[in-house]
């Protein structure tokens, strides 16, 4: 099948979203699909004209479908209004776009620009079942496709042995408002514990003005500086290394569509700390591997269970090593998303 994948920028950008979408289309090349990726410029000077140059581009390509990340939205809806009908479209959404703002009038205009690009669709696709059944609810739809993304992306590492010194707590993901890196630093500096230590992993340049609130919040507290580390963004091997140290990973998001990082930490036998946030108590599970709060007070209750309680510690690690084996994989992604485009396109 002739595929065109629509992005913003490169695919081998370093967040969730674009890993899923690089490592699918690899999969997807790989089982003789021709996928053509179409990148976007994220800054046009005018998203309209934008999305009639890349309807023009797409009908030249002549894909049988085209699948457009729902990031991209603002372009896709005169794109998908203007293609031919012979060309399939394809929403790929892991989360949308109105759902990271709170309520009010912003929201309101995102959510019924983003409706409007739904409608045009052919065919939908989540990569978790929490935000399909999501997107039925909200937006009267009858199927919504489910492809999980895999856990076998990093390589495992042998756990790093415990040598009494402090427990690494580690924080993996962009730093970005719904993240929740801000209420992290303030709960970890609540609880004060001398026997932990705060590692964080991730993009500090996506939101440099949220990411220097980060940076003055550590420097405004002598347990954060003590006690914290910034390292960045790491490769894949590094980042299997990160993991491997960690006694948990800590995702305090706000909303995750599904949350990648959540089963690479379990299929590397790390306890996972949680916000019940979007997808997450559908990926994890609570009272096993993962240990999840619903508010800042749970946040920082669940932060001294688990630095008190070395029981609980031992349990959560023997759950996710137990569930590992059964974690979803690339080519399982690569394979549903593959008979959603068949399905999309019929005889294409």
């Amino acid at each position: 099948m002739r595929i065109a994948w629509i992005v913003y920028g490169a695919l081998d950008q370093l967040t969730g979203g674009y890993i899923y979408d690089r490592l699918v289309v690899e999969r997807l090349r790989r089982r003789g699909d021709v996928v053509e990726v179409v990148s976007l410029d994220p800054a046009p000077r005018s998203r309209a004209l934008a999305g009639l140059a890349l309807a023009g581009r797409l009908a030249r390509l002549d894909p049988a479908v085209v699948v457009g990340d729902e990031l991209c939205f603002p372009e896709l809806g005169p794109a998908f209004a203007a293609l031919p009908r012979r060309i399939a479209r394809v929403l790929l959404v892991h989360h949308l776009s109105a759902w990271e703002l709170p309520p009010g009038p912003r929201r309101a205009a995102l959510a019924l620009a983003e409706a409007a690009v739904i409608r045009l669709c052919d065919a939908h696709l989540a990569t978790s079942a929490t935000t399909a059944a999501r997107l039925r609810r909200e937006h009267g739809l009858g199927r919504v496709d489910v492809a999980p993304p895999g856990a076998d992306r990093l390589p495992v590492r042998p756990r790093a042995a415990r040598d009494g010194g402090p427990l690494r707590l580690t924080f993996v993901g962009s730093f970005i408002p719904r993240k929740g890196l801000l209420e992290l630093l303030a709960a970890f500096e609540r609880v004060g514990s001398a026997r932990a230590t705060l590692v964080l992993v991730g993009d500090a340049a996506r939101d440099p003005a949220y990411a220097e609130r980060v940076r003055r919040a550590i420097d405004g507290s002598a347990h954060l500086r003590a006690r914290v580390e910034a390292r960045g963004v790491l490769d894949d091997e590094a980042l299997a290394a990160a993991l491997a140290e960690a006694d948990a990973l800590v995702l305090p998001s706000r909303l995750e569509g599904y949350g990648m990082v959540l089963t690479e930490a379990v299929r590397a036998g790390v306890p996972v700390l949680a916000a019940r946030a979007g997808a997450i108590a559908e990926v994890v599970q609570d009272g096993a591997e993962a240990l999840l709060w619903d508010d800042g007070e749970g946040l920082a209750r669940a932060l001294s269970r688990f630095i008190e309680d070395g029981a609980l510690r031992a349990s959560m690690s023997r759950a996710a090593m137990l569930r590992a084996p059964a974690l979803p994989t690339w080519d399982g992604a690569a394979a549903a998303v593959g008979a959603a485009l068949a399905r999309a396109a019929p005889g294409r």
